[in-house]
This record gives C-alpha cells, structure tokens and sequence, in this order.
C-alpha cells in the first residue's frame, strides 16, 4: 500500500480498530518512513496527554463534550484564531460554549488540518481549563487509574503491534485486605512475552509503588494450559505509575491458553522503613494465545561462515511474533578451537553483531562497545548441543523490518579459554610505585593495596582490595582471577567492585574501562579471606574471554514468509 500522509496518520491513530487499520499496522511496522512519522505522531499525542489528561473524566462527560462540539460554527471558529479561541465550560449537569482569548501554548502545539481537528484543539483545550473544577467532583485517586502500557515513555513497537491486533486485555483485577487494593487493567501476551500494569492503592487511595517486593513471599507466574510455569514475571521498575511487570521467553510459547497466577501476601518496605503487613491478595486470570499465535510466522534462513580462529557460524531459521521477532544462530567451534577451551569452558562464550538497513543505518546490535548503539534484546539464550563445540543461540528482538531488505553483519565473537598470565608485585610499594598488567591487548595498572572491613566489603568480613584502573579488549563475562600469596602458596578468588563502562569508535575495536576519574576513581579486585597485607603478591588471571574480531562476513536477509 501506499506510504500514509500526516493527516492520514493522525486519522488511523485515532480511529477505531478494523481490519483495514490492521493493514496499515503491517505497513508502518515495514515502512521505515511511515514508521518514523508513526512514532512522532504518537509522542506528539503522548505529550498532550500526559499535559491534559492527568486527571479522569466520565464517559457521559466526554459524551456531552462531543455533542456540544457539534453545534458549533467551526468556520466562524477559523475566522476567530488567532484573536480569540472558542473553549468549554462546564458542569457535572451540561456543557456550553462560550468564547476566550488564547494563551500562547494554545497558539502553538498543534498543526491543524481540517474539521475533526479543530473540535479536536477545542476539546482539548476546554478539558485543560476544565479540570480546575470538573476534578473538585472527581474521586481524588482518578489520576491512577488512567496510567498505562501505552503512554510514551512505556510504550514499545512489541506494545504497538500488540494494541493495533486487538490483543491487550483488560482483567479488571481487583483484590482488596488489610486497606490494600492491588489492581490490574492492562494486559499482553503473544509467543513473546507476557506484560501486566500491576497498581497497588493504599487505604488512603494513592497509588504505592515501592510497597511489593517480588520475591520468595510474592510472585506471579506464568502457566501453561497443561498447567506447568512456563514463566515468572518481574518488575521492570520503568514506571512510577505501576508496577510494570515482564516475562520474556527464551523460545516461543506453543500453549493456546495461558493463566496468570499472583500469589502476593506480603507489603512493605524495609530499606525505606516501612513494616511489612501480612495479607491475602492473589489472583488469576486467564488468557487466550490463538488469535497471537495466528500471526506468528517463520522464515528459514540461510548463510554460513568460518571464521579464521575456529568458529563457523550458520543462520538458522526467523520467527515473527506480535511482540518480537526471534532469530536462531548455530555455531560450531573446531578441535582446534576446543583445545584452548577443555571441560565445560567452550559452554562459555557469546557473538557480537549488528542489524542495518538497506542505507547502512543501524537497526540493532547485540554485545556492541561502541557508543550510541541501539540494542532492543529482549531476550536470549544460548543452549549445548549434543556434540562438543556445537551451541544453538535465540534472540529476541522488539523490531526487524518485513517487506524491505537488511544486512545481518558479524562483528566478533568471544571463548572462554585457559589463560595462565601473572604478574608479582611489592603489596606496600604498589602506592608509590604502580605495577602494569599488559597481555593480550588488556591493560591494567595496580595502584595500591589494602584491607577493607565492613561496610566497604562484598559481605560481612574483612577482605584484601587491589586497587586498579585500565582498559580491557577482551571481554569480562566469564573470566576468572585470583590472586596468590607466594609466601604461603594460597589463591584467593577475586571478586569485583567498582564502576565500568565501554567505548569504541567501531564495531569492532573498542575496550571495557574499569574505573578513572570519570567513574568515581579506582576499580577494585577484592580477595574474601586475604586479611593482612603480604609482602608480596601474585595476580593471576587463569580464564579469558578471548575476543575475536578477525571476522568479515555480512548477509542481506529477506523475510519469505511461511505461516507456522
């Protein structure tokens, strides 16, 4: 179909869901230039709402705003701007109209374009002068119960798709003891994820945010229609609104019928010294996954590559959800490649890519350093085959175009291997005289030496601190260091402690930086047991995440798509 004009797509934002609107969906999610005017018409409406909506009307009051509209002269209205502006006032009882001088916010935050659109700007300008009074009448918690999924710093494309199919659900859950309501209005679910907007509301009305822990006396699963979890949801913690909770799967539900189980029985806050408070508020409800699991699709996929250290990685297969879009890896390490990784070490390793669109735009990346990256995983996982060496990956993803071409692009890889580097040092002159580490492209300086007691400490014990700062080109997920007192022959496990981050200027090259000025000073090893300071230490590093950016492999992909 065609792209959509802006006032084509102010109109499908606000009609009423149809099959022909689900087509427009399907394009704006493929076209990137109607999906890019999709979401600034989108924020455009976010931000009046959040201005103008702060507080809930009744359905029978916005009905008497809309037939007052309609008697009125929008010609003669035209004529009126900018020198006056037409608004309502109103009571619990009627609506009139009458006529006021505009303020300059009201000169300026909408464009207009036709008549729908300026009974549109003059409703919405009356409500902003109405809720002064109106909400004098209105319950005082009715700004609570308007917080969704779907304002704008929330909302997702995953979201979107979601409400434009028809498939947000509305449990009306609501669970009342000990003063407490927990309520839930909101709520989606295809082979993706599932996703609730939980509100607690305490005896005085307002909403509680920080009041329920999920955790071993709070939970909320996921079931099923054979009855086994199939999920456990957690709070995101994006929202002061709600409790915006979240379960993503690592493979595709294949249920028809899911039930949501909330086993809540305990409120409260310790760190911010509110009690517990015993109670009783679970609930259920059901969900029915057909009409999700009809628009799932899969498109098989194909493309190889070996990559000069070992690694061959083969594209798999493409699932389309509602909410996300799965791609599925296999990879194979040679004997070569296993020999550096013995045991279970070879289990321990990750890819790093990226996703651009036909104009070399970046769509997605997973694992990137370099800055600005835009990663949109929701989730991931990385299971064993049944030989050695052979790894099948999945990731979902909240948006990867369908009608239109994209590049799949290999950036690098990492593998656990067996290591061994060290280097000795003097613990008391360390201050006066730092020490580098330099192997492999990693660069560290060891800067000082001490025993830190509690609370400076990981736990409840005094504990050796080597204080350090520098630059990693390896990666860090699973690598092991201790450090060893010649002395006494004895290893201490390290631990981490302190502030990181990344930066590069490519895909590829780029470093991890532990600690700096610009991180609140020194990064920190720390040695649970190393109570004294010896003369001399050892640090040694017995695993790296050997990284891998000797790859040069992209493949363009087009979606073909098969109904699963």
């Amino acid at each position: 179909m065609a792209c959509l004009s802006p006032v084509e797509m102010e109109e499908y934002l606000l009609e009423a869901p149809s099959s022909h609107n689900q087509q427009m969906a399907e394009h704006i999610d493929n076209c990137p230039r109607c999906r890019s005017l999709y979401l600034e018409e989108l924020e455009q409406q976010a931000r009046w709402s959040q201005q103008l909506f702060s507080e809930a009307l009744s359905d029978s009051f916005t009905s008497k705003v809309m037939a007052a509209l309609e008697k009125v002269d929008l010609d003669t209205m035209k004529e009126s701007l900018p020198g006056t502006m037409t608004t309502i006032v109103g009571s619990d009882e009627s609506v009139t109209i009458k006529e006021i001088l505009p303020t300059d916010a009201g000169k300026s935050i909408f464009k207009l374009r036709g008549a729908y659109y300026w009974k549109l700007i003059i409703g919405a300008a009356s409500l902003l002068i109405l809720l002064s009074t109106v909400i004098m009448y209105s319950g005082p918690t009715l700004a609570e119960t308007l917080r969704s999924l779907f304002t704008r710093d929330n909302v997702d494309i995953g979201l979107l798709r979601a409400q434009e199919f028809g498939l947000v659900e509305h449990p009306n859950i609501k669970v009342k003891d000990k003063g407490y309501t927990v309520k839930i209005d909101e709520a989606v679910a295809d082979p993706t994820r599932v996703i609730l907007a939980l509100q607690l509301f305490g005896p005085d009305g307002k909403h509680e945010r920080e009041m329920i822990a999920f955790a071993l006396e709070n939970s909320i699963k996921i079931r099923d229609d054979k009855g086994q979890i199939v999920g456990d949801m957690y709070d995101m913690g994006k929202t002061n609104d709600f409790y915006y909770l979240v379960a993503n799967f690592r493979e595709p539900l294949q249920t028809d019928r899911i039930t949501i189980e909330g086993r809540i029985t305990q409120l409260g806050n310790t760190s911010a010294n509110v009690p517990s408070i015993e109670g009783k508020w679970n609930f259920d409800f059901s969900i029915d996954m057909k009409e999700a699991k009809k628009k799932t699709t899969v498109t098989p996929l194909k493309g190889s590559y070996s990559a000069p250290d070992g690694m061959t990685i083969r594209l798999k297969r493409l699932t389309r959800m509602v909410q996300g879009i799965r791609l599925e890896i296999d990879t194979e390490l040679n004997e070569k490649a296993l020999a550096r990784s013995p045991g279970e070490l070879w289990k321990q390793q990750g890819l790093k890519f990226h996703f651009e669109d036909m104009q070399g735009d970046e769509i997605h990346s997973v694992n990137a350093r370099k800055g600005q990256h835009k990663e949109s995983l929701m989730a991931e996982s990385h299971i064993p085959g049944d030989k050695d060496g052979l790894m099948h990956w999945s990731y979902t993803f909240k948006y990867l175009p369908q009608e239109t071409p994209y590049t799949f692009v290999l950036d690098g890889y990492f593998v656990s291997e067996r290591d061994g580097v060290s280097v000795e040092f003097e613990s008391t002159k360390l201050k006066d005289q730092p020490v580098p580490f330099r192997f492999d492209g990693d660069e560290l300086m060891l800067q000082d030496f001490t025993v830190e007691s509690p609370p400076n400490t990981n736990g409840k014990e005094a504990e050796g601190s080597l204080h350090l700062t520098g630059r990693l080109r390896n990666e860090d997920s699973y690598s092991q260091w201790i450090l060893r007192v010649p002395s006494s022959n004895k290893d201490y496990m390290i631990t981490r402690r302190g502030a990181s981050t990344t930066e590069a200027s490519d895909w590829k090259d780029g470093y991890i930086i532990l600690g700096g000025a610009n991180l609140g000073g020194a990064f920190d090893f720390r040695a649970k047991g190393l109570t004294t300071i010896p003369d001399r230490i050892q640090l040694i590093r017995k695993v790296v995440d050997r990284l891998y950016t000797n790859v040069d492999w992209s493949i363009t992909m087009k979606e073909e798509v098969k109904t699963q």
